[in-house]
């Protein structure tokens, strides 16, 4: 099963014909044009934009940045049997991990704290479950087998200690497929505005602008129809700042759409509450983690997790088509 979670977002290009701005003569006076790149990082298509006035100085960063991007692959992967994630759940503790891979798990500790549960990285187990169960190797009934990983299910069942890291049960394993793509996602937007790119687009599956095209124009991100996934539902415009979106379409393991990788970590069942979920926040890390937690929680807990996070907001899709536009 392919991770197509990510495609729930994608750019709507500029309509042509619009008036240019001054800063946009100023652009094109200087010759800048856009760059970009296009890859694959856990398990899904990847893609940079920048605007720059020197192709070959552009072409080397983004060799650079691709660079990056692979060095976090085999930190966070759970499709490379060799990454630190595959290590940690096979052996059930890591030693002398790498500062990144702490940073990762205490932020996502972090999230979990502050969602009161409803974002999770233990739910791998879940995953496993589903999938062996769907894929027909283990046909038993499915209510037993989830009362049972629930178990092994809590961030407060890992033990950070320096650069060490071990669960507290066996069995038990992490994802970080609700926070990696946007943490990798600030990592690579972090590098490129320190090399003087400013009018930058990235996407790991979560987008994040570190300032508008090079006309002063918005970057315009569609958001896919949860209801058929190939219209568009909604265009968000950001000059600045991260988007990110959940919805249980994504992967599903079932022709009924019921069972899909979307789970309540306090229930082991997929979440149903909402069709789809997006959140604007400064940083992507943020927006990928909170739209994944909020797929679980109700209005009034999404608000109070809201508050916390300046300028955040949360665009709710209801299952009957309701749309809902919540602001921190």
């Amino acid at each position: 099963m392919t991770n197509t979670r990510r495609r729930v977002l994608k750019i709507i290009a500029l309509s042509t014909g619009v008036a240019m701005a001054p800063n946009a003569l100023l652009a094109a006076k200087n010759k800048t044009e856009m760059f970009e790149w296009h890859g694959r990082a856990l398990g899904a298509e990847t893609s940079i934009q920048l605007y720059g006035e020197d192709k070959e100085k552009a072409d080397a960063v983004l060799q650079k940045a691709a660079t990056i991007i692979s060095k976090y692959e085999k930190l966070f992967s759970i499709y490379d049997e060799n990454s630190a994630t595959s290590t940690l759940n096979k052996a059930g503790a890591l030693e002398n991990s790498p500062e990144e891979f702490i940073d990762l798990l205490k932020l996502s500790k972090k999230f979990s704290t502050e969602t009161d549960g409803a974002f999770d990285i233990t739910i791998q187990p879940l995953w496993n479950l589903y999938r062996s169960h769907f894929d027909g190797d283990d046909r038993e009934r499915l209510e037993g087998k989830i009362s049972a990983a629930l178990d092994i299910i809590g961030s407060d069942k890992i033990t950070i200690t320096e650069n060490d890291v071990s669960f507290a049960r066996d069995n038990m394993a992490v994802s970080f497929n609700g926070i990696a793509q946007g943490y990798i996602t600030d990592k690579v937007t972090e590098f490129l505005t320190e090399q003087g790119y400013k009018n930058v687009l990235v996407d790991m599956g979560e987008y994040r602008a570190a300032a508008p095209q090079a006309n002063g124009e918005p970057w315009r991100i569609g958001l896919l129809d949860p209801f058929d996934t190939v219209s568009i539902a909604d265009v968000i415009e950001i000059d600045s700042g991260a988007v990110a979106t959940s919805g249980g379409y994504g992967n599903q393991f079932d022709a009924s759409g019921k069972h899909h990788h979307l789970f309540n970590p306090a229930t082991g069942l997929s979440s149903d509450r909402y069709a789809s979920v997006t959140v604007r926040a400064a940083d992507a890390t943020t927006a990928d983690a909170l739209s994944t937690a909020f797929s679980n929680m109700a209005v009034g807990d999404i608000k109070s997790t809201l508050s916390k996070h300046l300028d955040a907001q949360a665009r709710l899709t209801f299952q009957n088509g309701k749309v809902t536009t919540l602001v921190s």
